[in-house]
């Protein structure tokens, strides 16, 4: 919940959605950009069968438009180590390959897109 997030009294809260966004940092290596995160949680014991697989669906929808509106991103860290299960959209990625800005999951650790990933993988609709 936050001041934008308003609960419904008619409606029980069943599961925690957490997104954070995308966003960019000055640090003492220069401007960087961190990824966003998506994050799902409920318990089935509390919320039953029927809901269990009502929330299963809608978060399967969140994740494949999540992945409709991204890309997989080629990253390595600094050490030359590729980093996998990253996914960028094409506007971040315009901006970091322009730039040259380091990447960011959060911490200290910086990385680098690697390559540019296939225009194949980009897909127009969910």
């Amino acid at each position: 919940m936050d001041n934008a997030v308003a609960p419904r009294s008619d409606i029980g809260h069943s599961a925690v959605v957490q997104f954070l966004c995308s966003r960019r940092f000055q640090d003492d290596e220069g401007e960087v950009f961190e990824a966003g995160r998506l994050a799902v949680r409920w318990f089935e014991q509390q919320v039953g069968p029927e809901r269990h697989q009502l929330l299963t669906e809608e978060t399967t929808l969140v994740w494949k438009a999540l992945r409709a509106a991204t890309r997989p991103a080629i990253v390595e860290s600094t050490q030359g180590r590729r980093i996998s299960g990253m996914r960028i959209g094409p506007v971040a990625h315009d901006l970091v390959t322009s730039s040259r800005m380091l990447l960011t999951r959060g911490g200290v650790q910086r990385l680098h897109l690697a390559a540019a990933p296939p225009t194949g993988q980009m897909r127009d609709r969910l």
